[in-house]
């Protein structure tokens, strides 16, 4: 909440007057009566009901805001301004709403950064939101204040796994993609260099390629560049670039006719109605 104005410890500060101090026991009282009801209602499980009264207490204390008040009734505000976030926090936890969860739970922390209870239950919350790393680092900064759960070491060192693991595969994903793209940079440069030769020496209406593919396949003789760049008067550099995109091609061919073949096989056969 905005801290209300005035701070004169027992009066308004500057040219305000005593009786110009606004009364901020009424809005506390109202705002304690709402907080006792939520409580009342979480003991029955009415966690939506508990919410409203919360959100109540804390709208009524936001009437306060700017108002000229006593440093206590300021201070009394907004700790308790903190706790109806922190228990609304948890409510809503309790509903699975997560996001609205982790929301009271920083509305709590920025009235107090020390709030342990509004910690937990942020970490909870973004965990919740697979935001594993907001969770652990909630976590730890609840381990550094002592408080928390009994299990909270056992909690940190689970969400620092997961965190890892995480971390883990998306840099597994990472390198997989870098390496499909350099899979098919070098398949787009192997193309390039095959109609290069091709251009080089005047092939496109030479059987040059078919023939190569043909002594690829029947595993005749073996195909070297030397051979290659010997039978069409080829620099060695382009007869090795030539082969070794026909050969590729040849691969893709039979990679081509074994998937249909599986895919035939697996297709389930419609008799004659």
């Amino acid at each position: 909440m905005a801290a209300p104005g005035g701070d004169a410890g027992g009066a308004a500060t500057g040219e305000l007057g005593v009786d110009s101090v606004v009364d901020g026991l009424p809005l506390i009282e109202a705002a304690r009566k709402a907080k006792d009801e939520g409580n009342a209602c979480v003991k029955r499980k009415q966690y939506n009901e508990a919410v409203k009264m919360y959100e109540s207490g804390i709208a009524t204390l936001d009437l306060a805001d700017g108002k000229p008040m006593l440093r206590q009734e300021v201070e009394e505000m907004v700790a308790l301004k903190a706790t109806l976030y922190s228990n609304t926090a948890q409510c809503l936890l309790s509903l699975e709403l997560f996001r609205r969860a982790s929301e009271a739970a920083t509305s709590c922390l920025a009235l107090d950064e020390g709030n342990a209870k509004a910690l937990h239950r942020r970490s909870l919350a973004k965990e919740a939101l697979r935001d594993l790393k907001g969770a652990l680092e909630d976590a730890v900064a609840l381990q550094g204040l002592g408080g928390g759960p009994e299990d909270l070491e056992g909690r940190v060192a689970a969400l620092r796994a997961k965190v890892e693991a995480e971390a883990k595969a998306a840099a597994d994903e990472a390198a997989a993609e870098s390496s499909e793209d350099e899979c098919d940079t070098a398949l787009v440069r192997a193309k390039q260099r095959f109609d290069e030769v091709v251009q080089k020496y005047d092939l496109q209406d030479g059987d040059a390629a078919t023939q190569i593919a043909d002594w690829l396949v029947s595993g005749e003789w073996e195909v070297t560049p030397d051979r290659v760049a010997k039978r069409w008067q080829m620099e060695p550099e382009d007869a090795e670039d030539l082969v070794r995109w026909i050969a590729k091609g040849l691969e893709f061919k039979a990679q081509n006719s074994s998937n249909q073949a599986q895919a035939a096989a697996q297709s389930p056969s419609l008799g004659i109605a």
